[in-house]
């Protein structure tokens, strides 16, 4: 929901000092005759503003190419010099809106620094923001710092990852472990939204709990907005919007037992030496297939290490079975070592000579 009200900008006269004249009605400082300047007007404060009657809006003003008087936007020549109007320039507008909240006041936004504004467009053309003016060096040296520091964050982990060296070493041992996970078969507490509950649970019990939140209408939040209209007049909008608070939608969480796999333990076997070939432990199930405390076999997972020393330094390639059992003990190989890691690129080993 919005209302709008139409009141007069201010502006003051650069030629004799003038304050206040309003956008609408004087067209002309009535102290000097000097024409009004669009870069010249602001708003006005809550007990200054002047309401506009019967206000025909056809754009914002423009501005004669020869004289630079401000004319409305359905004049076909100029009032002041006569000049046809056809590609006439527009009047600038004041392109910060003012908005407040209920219960608080306008104030003036006061004359505007045309030459600081103009200044401050020069800097962007060149690439530079006010921000860099030497008044805010604190604040650029402040942000400058956290980037520098940034910077030299994701250096070192590039770093850290491809700055690399070569190194010789030789194999001083083999290592394996392999494991098998074993799941059983038992009662699981276990919960879920009744609705989605599985339908072999037993043991049920219900809860009521906020399942969700939906958005009830809680009054309005209400503003109000100035706009330039560009043609020595703003608009003074009040915009409302509904405010949503959230509440909670309830609904039934059952708690309760059903007969599922999981897992219970595992089985391991190991070994260190290339003589002796790896094998998967014995898993000893006790019983198998879908009764209460029946037992199966789930992931396997397997390691097979191979250790190597280089001088002081010693390191660890985990390979796949072929390749570890192609790797003679005592064997020389040349692999790459991260310089700031000291962690062994295993994807580079080679056989050295």
């Amino acid at each position: 929901m919005s209302s709008e009200q139409v009141y007069e900008m201010l502006w003051d006269c650069k030629y004799c000092g003038t304050k206040k004249l309003l956008g609408k009605t004087h067209r002309f400082c009535p102290n000097c005759g000097a024409p009004q300047d669009d870069e010249a007007r602001y708003f006005p404060s809550d007990d200054e503003k002047v309401a506009v009657k019967d206000h025909v809006f056809y754009g914002a003003d423009v501005i004669c190419p020869n004289c630079d008087t401000l004319n409305s936007a359905n004049s076909q020549f100029c009032q002041q010099c006569g000049t046809p109007l056809t590609d006439a320039k527009k009047a600038e507008l004041v392109s910060d809106d003012q908005v407040i909240r209920d219960g608080e006041k306008f104030e003036s936004t006061g004359p505007r620094d045309i030459a600081q504004e103009r200044y401050e467009q020069k800097l962007e053309a060149a690439g530079l923001t006010p921000k860099s003016k030497p008044k805010s060096r604190r604040g650029n040296l402040g942000l400058i710092a956290i980037l520098g520091g940034i910077g030299l964050v994701i250096v070192f982990a590039l770093v850290a990852i491809f700055w690399k060296r070569e190194t010789t070493a030789y194999v001083t041992g083999h290592s394996w472990t392999r494991e098998i996970s074993i799941e059983e078969f038992a009662p699981r507490a276990q919960n879920a939204w009744c609705d989605a509950m599985p339908s072999d649970a037993y043991s049920v019990s219900r809860r009521s709990e906020v399942r969700s939140y939906r958005q009830i209408p809680d009054g309005e939040e209400c503003s109000t907005r100035r706009v330039d209209n560009g043609d020595g007049t703003f608009s003074e909008r009040r915009e409302c919007r509904t405010k949503y608070r959230d509440e909670p939608v309830y609904d039934n969480m059952c708690y309760f037992t059903v007969n599922r796999w999981g897992y219970e333990r595992s089985a391991r076997a190991a070994g260190e030496s290339l003589k002796e070939q790896p094998y998967w432990p014995d898993t000893q199930i006790r019983q198998t297939g879908t009764c209460i405390g029946c037992e199966r076999e789930g992931q396997r997972n397997a390691d097979y290490l191979v250790h190597f020393r280089a001088d002081q330094d010693e390191y660890t390639c985990n390979l796949d079975q072929p390749q570890w059992d192609s790797i003679p003990l005592e064997s020389t190989w040349t692999f790459k070592v991260g310089v700031i890691t000291n962690q062994p690129d295993c994807s580079t080993l080679a056989r050295a000579g």
